[in-house]
């Protein structure tokens, strides 16, 4: 059944990003949190874990560029163009992910896996695809670079190997 071959996908993505924060969180969590400080303009104490990048901090799909370049050079990462939609559909085919732009139950059961971090009650039917970005908090960066770092191997995942961001998130 493809839901339960996509929970599974998601879920070794959840245990690896898990797996980087229970050593690091401290440290990326901040480091997240100056880097969208420093994109948006905004005093670090105004990025709150909760935020929605876009709706509360009016962040733009250029400044997630800037943020994934950023975050990319300070943790020596390289996060894949639309790293979180990528994860999120995964093995998933377009139709098992959504349906005219709205996602399907199996994407939603997957953002819920992937984005801890999220309300539940936003992550509900009817959702679209050009929605998830405004999901987007701090944390959802903290976790994305939480994910990055575990699947490298342990001895390039210092951040002297920085790659360039291609895309948002």
């Amino acid at each position: 059944m493809a839901t339960t071959h996509s929970a599974e996908e998601v879920l070794k993505i959840r245990q690896t990003a898990d797996h980087v924060l229970a050593t690091r969180e401290q440290e990326i969590i901040t480091k997240v949190r100056q880097a969208v400080a420093e994109v948006l303009g905004r005093e670090e104490d105004e990025i709150q874990p909760s935020a929605s990048l876009i709706k509360d901090l009016n962040a733009e799909s250029l400044d997630f560029l800037d943020l994934l370049f950023r975050l990319e050079s300070v943790f020596g990462i390289k996060i894949p163009r639309g790293g979180i939609q990528r994860a999120t559909q995964g093995s998933l085919t377009d139709a098992e992910f959504q349906q005219n732009g709205v996602l399907t139950e199996a994407a939603l059961e997957r953002l819920r896996i992937l984005m801890p971090e999220v309300d539940p009650a936003r992550l509900q039917p009817g959702l679209t695809v050009r929605e998830i970005p405004a999901l987007f908090t701090s944390v959802t960066f903290a976790r994305l670079v939480a994910w990055r770092i575990g699947e490298q191997p342990a001895a390039s995942a210092s951040p002297a190997g920085a790659a360039t961001a291609d895309n948002n998130a």
